[in-house]
């Protein structure tokens, strides 16, 4: 992988923990004013699970660009 794909693949995770931490915000403001909530405890340890996985994935591409940056060289490829 190139390091113009993992900045892309970067890119694409940094927006949807946006919309994922968007969707826990319209959650929390829901409850507040329903007392019926649609998202339910499930849903919402969903959505914190995808959060974590995709913040692991995010790390693992920066560890990877930083170090072919300290390194001056490229790894092969996955």
């Amino acid at each position: 992988m190139t390091d113009q794909e993992r900045l892309s693949n970067l890119q694409s995770y940094a927006w949807t923990l946006e919309l994922l931490g968007e969707a826990l915000v319209q959650h929390d403001e829901m409850l507040e004013c329903e007392h019926n909530p649609r998202l339910s405890f499930r849903n919402t340890a969903g959505i914190h699970q995808a959060i974590r996985i995709i913040s692991r994935l995010a790390s693992e591409q920066c560890g990877k660009v930083l170090q072919q940056s300290d390194t001056g060289t490229h790894p092969p490829t996955e």
